[in-house]
């Protein structure tokens, strides 16, 4: 296995993966790169000559370029280019291992969720610091559901089912999660079935739902 380091190269002479599915918001990366510096270092797979982590930031700094923005802190600059920190020594050679790789590391980031209490109090600390909070991908509306969830707490699945609708002979099915935020998910879904569906129970709710849906 090769080892990893820091190589430095013109912002201008990195390839990216034309095949990249995610979409970034750019606006947001070039605030935070101007805030707080650059310091998350692109991915380059040296099999292929192309980005393997760092599509959106590239997009960012190049933004930064158009505008005519200052080089951002921890960057170089050379000959009227940037240069800019690259981690060496990643060879992956299937091209399908390869967008594994890139679908893996955004959306694992993803299914993390988050401790919602936990993020309310770290928000809470850094309200001062961050007037905007939609500079890091914080909307008001965003908050406004934070607080709603812990305020009320995690439905539970007792609390969506109308007891009258309850019978002897109900067929009962177990369903699992891989993360707790898709239980979350799945249990407002249910609770929008409850208030805007016509039906006696959930499945007829359901059922109705699913109709709409497709005469739509």
């Amino acid at each position: 296995m090769s080892e990893l380091n820091i190589e430095w190269i013109k912002l201008s002479e990195l390839q990216v993966e034309p095949e990249n599915p995610k979409e970034h918001e750019v606006e947001k990366i070039m605030l935070s790169i101007e805030r707080f510096g650059f310091i998350n270092p692109f991915i380059k797979n040296y099999h292929t000559g192309k980005l393997l982590a760092g599509h959106g930031r590239k997009k960012a700094l190049e933004l930064m370029q158009e505008k005519g923005l200052t080089i951002p802190d921890q960057l170089q600059e050379q000959d009227g280019d940037w240069l800019v920190p690259v981690v060496s020594g990643v060879n992956i050679e299937s091209e399908e291992d390869a967008m594994a790789y890139i679908i893996a590391d955004n959306r694992l980031e993803e299914l993390g969720g988050w401790n919602n209490p936990e993020l309310l109090d770290a928000i809470e600390a850094i309200k001062d610091s961050t007037p905007d909070l939609d500079d890091i991908g914080i909307s008001e509306s965003y908050v406004n559901e934070l607080f709603t969830s812990v305020e009320e707490g995690p439905l539970e699945f007792t609390d969506l089912i109308d007891e009258s609708s309850i019978k002897e002979n109900n067929i009962y099915f177990d369903i699992m999660f891989e993360e707790e935020y898709q239980q979350e998910i799945f249990f407002k879904f249910l609770e929008h079935l409850k208030n805007s569906m016509p039906g006696d129970t959930i499945s007829e709710r359901l059922n109705n739902h699913i109709k709409m849906m497709i005469e739509e």
